[in-house]
């Protein structure tokens, strides 16, 4: 993935911290008919692994399954807050000259897959919806299936994990700009994208004019 230093995330926690936020990834593969690509949910386990470890699943009947059986190298695409920076927000110094763009914050996972077997995938099942509904009201708990309920679906399903091998981490967030065009952008954002306004201020945060 192309990025230049400025991009670099502030931390180590900050990369976890995007994916967990996130949740949800492209997962891509490399098959002998060309690439395969899936959207999937994760968990990370940032204890497993010199770069943590990931750990989602799948339908059997997806194609990826047997590619993912195979441990053939994959990359889990997750991404943060993104969007459209105009340069009708930059403030006239006398003009406005610089481009409009996009800002993003995006984590690549790369990694070989390793298949769970029906405990383990029941297992993950578990957390993965723990992690999903903590703090909901009412919130939702696997047992609700009822008797049998989860074991008539661990047949069609197949979990795996994917430790991390190598991480790229880009958070572009109006770093190269001019200081004084990318504070207009996030007064910009404040109100129409609060997430992202929030970033790019954390990510600038050590600037001065």
């Amino acid at each position: 993935m192309y990025s230049k230093p400025e991009f670099a995330p502030l931390s180590r926690d900050a990369v976890f911290g995007l994916i967990e936020a996130a949740a949800f990834a492209t997962v891509v593969t490399a098959g002998p008919q060309g690439l395969v690509v899936s959207h999937l949910p994760f968990v990370l386990d940032r204890t497993r692994g010199a770069n943590g470890t990931l750990v989602s699943h799948l339908a059997r009947a997806n194609p990826h399954n047997e590619l993912i059986a195979q441990g053939l190298e994959t990359v889990a695409v997750f991404q943060g807050p993104h969007g459209y920076i105009s340069s009708s927000w930059y403030p006239r110094n006398p003009v406005r000259d610089s481009a409009p763009t996009w800002n993003f914050a995006v984590v690549h996972c790369h990694g070989r897959p390793v298949p769970l077997d029906a405990h383990a995938t029941a297992r993950h099942l578990l957390q993965l919806v723990d992690v999903l509904e903590k703090d909901r009201e009412d919130r939702w708990r696997m047992r609700e299936l009822g008797p049998g309920g989860m074991e008539r679906r661990i047949p069609h399903i197949i979990g795996f994990d994917l430790p991390i091998e190598r991480i790229e981490a880009k958070f572009k967030m109006g770093q190269d700009e001019r200081l004084h065009d990318t504070g207009g952008a996030i007064s910009a954002l404040e109100e129409k994208d609060p997430a992202l306004a929030a970033m790019m201020k954390t990510h600038n945060a050590h600037r001065q004019d």
